[in-house]
C-alpha cells in the first residue's frame, strides 16, 4: 500500500536539501567569483586636499631631518 506521509517526508527532505545546496552555491559564487569593482572617480577637491597635506608632511619631515642632523653634528664635535 502507498504511504502518502512517507512520500511527503521524502519530497520535503529532497526539496530542503536542494534548496540548501542551491543557496550554498549562490553564496560561494557571490563570495569567490564576483568581479572586482573599479574604484570610483577621484574627487578633484579631495585630491587637491591630499596633495596639500602631503606637501605639509614633506616640509615637516625635512625640518625633522635637519634638526636631527644638527643634534648629531653637535654631539660629534670634540670638546663639547
Amino acid at each position: 500500500m502507498f504511504d502518502f506521509e512517507l512520500a511527503m517526508k521524502v519530497i520535503v527532505a529532497l526539496g530542503t536539501a536542494g534548496f540548501v545546496l542551491l543557496t550554498l552555491g549562490v553564496g560561494v559564487k557571490l563570495l569567490f567569483f564576483r568581479k572586482p569593482r573599479l574604484p570610483s572617480p577621484i574627487d578633484a577637491e579631495l585630491l587637491e586636499g591630499m596633495e596639500e597635506r602631503l606637501l605639509h608632511l614633506e616640509e615637516r619631515l625635512d625640518f625633522a631631518e635637519r634638526m636631527l642632523t644638527e643634534v648629531r653634528a653637535k654631539a660629534q664635535l670634540p670638546g663639547s
